[in-house]
């Protein structure tokens, strides 16, 4: 059986909640500008609390190796979204890469969160939303739970 879950901001408590409920897989759908929290390590998302965004993306980018032009534009930026378009008339490959990674990031962190609370197999996925609301970007595990729900990424 499959459930749609609405959240707001607390991701974390979400994730302990179903691990506990007995949930076996969970793929966190949300817009990138969100998610990315998520990737470095900030679990109650409310900008209130902390915010982070643009210096996670910047070492998702020295991770992923990007050239010093790209990981230099991204703490420039104003937003994730303008960073997003900035970073894609640099190299647009590269940009898909990179938010792949966060894509991925966001799927291990979520796990090494989980883990800090509970012992759990939970599978988690993450796919993620750009600002037009085009599913874009997914994980490994995220893509293989959109594929089984028949959901394509829009390119």
């Amino acid at each position: 059986s499959q459930s749609l879950i609405k959240t707001g901001n607390w991701l974390g408590p979400l994730l302990v909640a179903a691990a506990n409920a007995g949930i076996k897989k969970l793929l966190i759908f949300g817009y990138h500008g969100k998610l990315v929290k998520l990737a470095g390590g900030i679990f109650h998302t409310h900008h209130h609390l902390a915010d982070g965004r643009l210096e996670t993306l910047t070492a998702l980018a020295v991770s992923e190796e990007l050239p010093l032009e790209m990981i230099r534009c991204i703490p420039e930026s104003t937003s994730i979204e303008t960073a997003l378009k900035n970073l894609g008339t640099i190299d647009p490959m590269l940009t898909e890469r990179l938010w792949c990674r966060l894509a991925e990031t966001v799927e291990s962190r979520s796990k090494a969160y989980l883990a800090r609370y509970v012992s759990s197999s939970m599978e988690i996925g993450a796919a993620l939303f750009d600002r037009q609301r085009q599913l874009r970007w997914a994980g490994s595990l995220g893509s293989q739970q959109l594929d089984s729900l028949g959901i394509n990424l829009q390119i």
